[in-house]
């Protein structure tokens, strides 16, 4: 017998091991959750200027330039109609 050849005994029990790797690996739907979420997320608009929901880089104007901006969106959103 060589080094190595035999297995130490676990000073953890094998159910807490059992619990464990359930935790880091079992699940996957609360994952992919997680992973959905994000994605809808990705491109929000944090500021609340976009009128689409999405961040179009209204953030950085100012009151009458987004004012402006605005009404132009409305305007043209009129006339697609």
């Amino acid at each position: 017998m060589s080094k190595g050849d035999w297995q130490r005994k676990s000073q953890v029990p094998m159910s807490q091991v059992d619990n464990n790797w359930e935790t880091i690996f079992g699940k996957k739907d609360k994952d992919m959750q997680v992973r959905t979420k994000l994605t809808e997320d990705f491109g929000a608009c944090g500021c609340g200027r976009s009128p689409t929901g999405k961040c179009i880089g209204w953030h950085g104007l100012t009151e009458s330039e987004f004012q402006s901006k605005l009404a132009e969106y409305k305007l043209n959103e009129s006339t697609d109609s």
